[in-house]
């Protein structure tokens, strides 16, 4: 894994019921790479103030519902250009997919045209981006005059540090994190209170 997380890490800035887990047979079936299964299954991914959604397949049957994607009857497995994948939920507007073969992790728009874009080199790199997203949020109960330069200042940071270990995320100009970050820049998703 590029980012060496462990659930501890996770834990000590989020509640432990904002931090999604997969199922991990249901993980193995579905997403298939065995570090992938595995960083899911044991560490995890920040729900990020609703950022992230988990697969309802994938969630343990002891998850809240408010942290599960129900987006009907799509297939949990597709072959695309690049590969199999695997689907693990969604982010925002977009679905996530992990490569079964390598956990590279893939995004697309559920009624897309335009195919998918590789938004992490594997899902350590899916879960810093999201606890940094998280964590260096400002605080959602000041006044957004104040938030609005720490958002600023967050949003370059959090593409520095990721940028530095996985180039991915931020590869695309036009792409999901660089158009997502740019909006939280401006404030415009700010952080729910713990």
């Amino acid at each position: 894994m590029l980012f060496p997380l462990t659930s501890d890490d996770l834990t000590s800035v989020l509640p432990p019921e904002q931090v999604v887990r997969t199922d991990w047979s249901a993980a193995a079936e579905v997403i298939a790479a065995p570090d992938a299964v595995a960083f899911l299954s044991e560490v995890g991914v920040p729900w990020c103030s609703g950022v992230f959604h988990l697969g309802s397949s994938l969630a343990p049957t002891s998850t809240p519902d408010r942290l599960v994607s129900e987006r009907g009857s799509l297939p949990m497995v597709i072959d695309t250009p690049f590969g199999e994948l695997g689907s693990l939920g969604g982010l925002q507007y977009v679905l996530v997919y992990v490569r079964r073969s390598d956990g590279v992790v893939f995004a697309t728009s559920e009624n897309s045209d335009e195919g998918y874009e590789r938004i992490h080199s594997d899902v350590s790199s899916l879960s810093k981006l999201l606890l940094l997203i998280e964590s260096k949020a400002p605080d959602p109960d000041l006044p957004y005059a104040e938030a609005l330069p720490l958002y600023a200042r967050a949003a370059a940071e959090i593409e520095a540090e990721i940028s530095a270990v996985d180039p991915a995320p931020f590869a695309d100009p036009d792409g999901f994190w660089t158009d997502f970050l740019d909006s939280f820049g401006g404030g415009i998703y700010p952080r729910k209170p713990r």
